[in-house]
């Protein structure tokens, strides 16, 4: 792909769509129910689609946003944005107005393509979020001009002059402590890292559940460079995800740990051969060791953690023999630095600590980001002065370099059966909003299945406790998620407070997850909006 750092590098897209793709010709590249895309068709129609865009004025300095829910097409999008030299915007098909307004504010679009698959709620939150930019629809069932029409239609030049590597930026959607969105800016280093660093450095038929059009796709990217088949579902059930297994075809796959203990409840399975089977890979959220190893018994030794954050994508692994060594002694563990990253484990001064010793987990390598776009002060915030990355997440690791997690630093919870980042700010702005309501905070509590769930604490006036159902209202009216709403409430007369004056929530948390350590061990850093 040329000389690591040179700006005149041919870009990731390039290299793929002249080299890599022909190379597999008519194998299947991606599939989508009864869709099914070859390589060729695969880089036929890259090509094509940077033709349009470019046709769009869409180059260096111009961004296209994508909201689309899985299909063949739009793993088409990201490519064909950067071989034109746009910044690509992948969006979610699963946000609220106020969380696409909140990114179009930071990272505006000049191109938005909309599949025509996703809810009518969706699509018209993201459309009125970025009312400025062109929109097309993916699909010819949406409300605009249909973009695949026009790809068919367009005829690339014989010799095009694709962007070049310096060109290439995705932005991605996280959250923070605060529960505003940040727009987190990747350049082409970290497509060049994981293409040279692949997760899977072997062709598979590796099903995704997550999904494409966001931080999923970049599991995907990995395999297509190097000729593995990806399967897309629509959406994760035990049912679909059994049926693709009873199949035969799937060699990989990707779930959340929640997902994952589904799919081990789930009595479809029982009669299922997976030894086909040759990895699992798993992040983004809490995994017991007791579920692990009922995964190792149903599955083999093939589980493979990421720990990584939407900031970082790819600090620490723990790999297929990790998951088994000394009886699996190191199930609890994060794994080790990728072979491109630098892992420390910092004090609130940034000074090194020995191994044993407790501090926040932090990281710097060209997986990091560049910066939070349009937020120069939580750039700022989110490094130290020497440029290690703080990932918001408490650990140690041992004398032979294992990272293990502890806690998280700020006060995300990760719950869902797709690893949701609930932000607590928003959820207790929400129950504010009820008259009763005086004080709240929101704190994760242990959850059997999804390893965390939301756990309001709230303060009244004497007398006037509303129904749990009443607030639960308030909450889902505000954030329109139902993910958001609290799992129980408690009612108390205030909340503790720290010397400071902030609210304590260490000290709430403390009598829930006492005897539930290993719940609090997470697969994505507390700043993360999920990376998996």
């Amino acid at each position: 792909m040329g000389a690591t750092g040179d700006a005149k590098e041919r870009s990731y897209a390039a290299w793929l769509v002249d080299e890599e793709f022909p190379r597999h010709g008519n194998r299947e590249a991606v599939v989508h129910g009864g869709h099914r895309m070859t390589f060729a068709e695969l880089g036929e129609t890259v090509r094509r689609m940077a033709t349009v865009f470019r046709s769009l004025g869409l180059g260096p300095g111009r961004t296209v946003a994508l909201a689309s829910g899985n299909r063949a097409e739009a793993v088409c999008v990201p490519f064909a944005a950067h071989l034109a030299g746009a910044r690509f915007l992948p969006m979610p098909a699963d946000r609220g107005p106020a969380e696409y307004a909140s990114v179009a504010a930071k990272a505006p679009a000049d191109v938005l393509i909309v599949d025509d698959r996703i809810s009518a709620p969706c699509a018209e939150a993201v459309t009125a979020a970025f009312a400025g930019a062109q929109l097309w629809s993916l699909g010819p069932e949406g409300p605009a001009k249909d973009l695949m029409t026009a790809v068919r239609q367009a005829r690339p030049p014989a010799d095009p002059e694709w962007a070049e590597a310096g060109q290439v930026e995705t932005v991605l959607c996280t959250g923070g402590t605060t529960g505003l969105t940040k727009c987190v800016l990747h350049r082409h280093r970290m497509y060049r890292t994981l293409l040279e660093h692949p997760f899977l450095p072997e062709p598979v038929r590796l099903l995704v559940t997550s999904q494409i059009a966001h931080v999923g796709g970049l599991y995907a990217l990995t395999g297509l460079a190097r000729g593995s088949t990806i399967l897309l579902l629509d959406r994760f059930t035990p049912e679909a995800v059994t049926a693709a297994l009873a199949s035969g075809r799937i060699t990989a796959m990707m779930l959340m740990p929640p997902m994952l203990y589904r799919l081990l409840d789930h009595p479809g399975l029982a009669g299922v051969d997976c030894s086909g089977l040759r990895r699992i890979m798993y992040g983004a959220s809490p995994i017991t060791p007791d579920r692990a190893r009922q995964a190792l018994d149903r599955f083999g030794p093939v589980l493979w953690q990421l720990y990584g954050m939407t900031e970082a994508f790819g600090i620490t692994a723990l790999d297929e023999p990790g998951h088994t060594v000394d009886g699996g002694r190191l199930l609890r563990s994060a794994g080790r630095p990728f072979p491109d990253m630098e892992v420390s484990i910092r004090d609130e001064q940034g000074l090194p600590l020995p191994p044993g010793q407790a501090g926040e987990v932090c990281t710097r390598g060209p997986r990091v980001m560049e910066c939070y776009v349009g937020q120069p002060e939580a750039t700022a915030a989110a490094f130290h002065p020497d440029g290690w990355l703080r990932t918001g997440d408490l650990g140690y690791r041992d004398e032979e370099g294992c990272f293990f997690l502890l806690d998280r630093r700020n006060d995300v919870i990760i719950t869902g059966e797709s690893g949701s980042a609930i932000y607590s700010p928003l959820v207790e702005n929400a129950l504010a909003t009820h008259p009763a309501v005086r004080a709240a905070a929101v704190i994760p509590v242990p959850h059997p299945l999804y390893g965390q769930a939301v756990h309001a604490v709230v303060v009244t006036g004497p007398g006037d406790r509303p129904p749990t159902e009443e607030l639960r209202r308030r909450v889902l009216d505000e954030l329109e998620r139902p993910v958001y709403l609290p799992a129980s409430f408690e009612f108390v007369d205030a909340l503790p407070l720290t010397p400071i004056g902030k609210v304590d929530k260490t000290a709430l948390r403390a009598p829930y997850w006492a005897g539930h350590p290993s719940l609090l061990h997470g697969a994505t850093a507390a700043e993360s909006g999920g990376a998996g």
